[in-house]
């Protein structure tokens, strides 16, 4: 959980200072958002039993039925969080970052880790962060 909102923040800080000159000067808040994303999520899987290696093991899948229902996400999020496992984005914004253009738009990036970091820092227990 420490993990996760320290890069929640750092997401915040850069998307603070962002420069205009386009999607691939984006590419360092898009992928610290979207390793946040994961990383609450993770936190989550943690705090409901699931192992470290069955976690390393989803390969960067945030699309689970158990976090939309446990966390009662919106329908957007969780549409948000399926399309951006199918598109492999956390691995396009890591190596291809060139390619980003195609992907999520930045407001709805920002949704969803609001969204995420949210209702999983609710979820957990305060004595597990």
């Amino acid at each position: 959980m420490q993990l996760a909102k320290a890069y929640y923040a750092a997401a915040i800080v850069v998307f603070e200072n962002l420069p205009a000159n386009g999607s691939l000067s984006y590419a360092p808040a898009r992928l610290i958002s979207i390793h946040a994303i994961e990383l609450y999520l993770n936190a989550f899987l943690r705090h409901q039993g699931v192992t470290p290696d069955q976690i390393r093991g989803r390969m960067h899948n945030l699309a689970d039925p158990g976090f939309v229902t446990t966390l009662n996400l919106k329908k957007k999020t969780a549409s948000h969080l399926i399309t951006m496992t199918e598109k492999r984005e956390y691995l396009i914004s890591r190596y291809a970052p060139e390619l980003t253009s195609q992907h999520t738009q930045l407001n709805r990036l920002v949704a969803t880790l609001e969204e995420v970091m949210t209702k999983v820092t609710k979820h957990v227990s305060p004595l597990v962060m």
